[in-house]
């Protein structure tokens, strides 16, 4: 199998993780992961989707996912 097929086969990350990954933005906006964090993964899943732009900010997408998950 291919891997673009085999990557489109995969399950999406749910929203609540992403969200979690989204919570490491200081006040520019930019999205720093920790370095003992693993979620490399994550990050490339939440840019491809839109909650965070090509250079790392997050994107009006990506606050609203927050604000989302903020009081669950």
């Amino acid at each position: 199998m291919s891997a673009l097929l085999q990557s489109s086969l995969e399950p999406e990350a749910p929203e609540s993780q992403i969200a979690m990954i989204l919570q490491y933005r200081y006040g520019d906006g930019l999205v720093y992961l920790p370095k003992h964090n693993k979620s490399g993964t994550l990050y490339s899943e939440a840019k491809l989707r839109g909650f965070i732009d090509t250079e790392g900010y997050v994107t009006r997408k990506g606050r609203a996912l927050i604000a989302q998950y903020k009081y669950l």
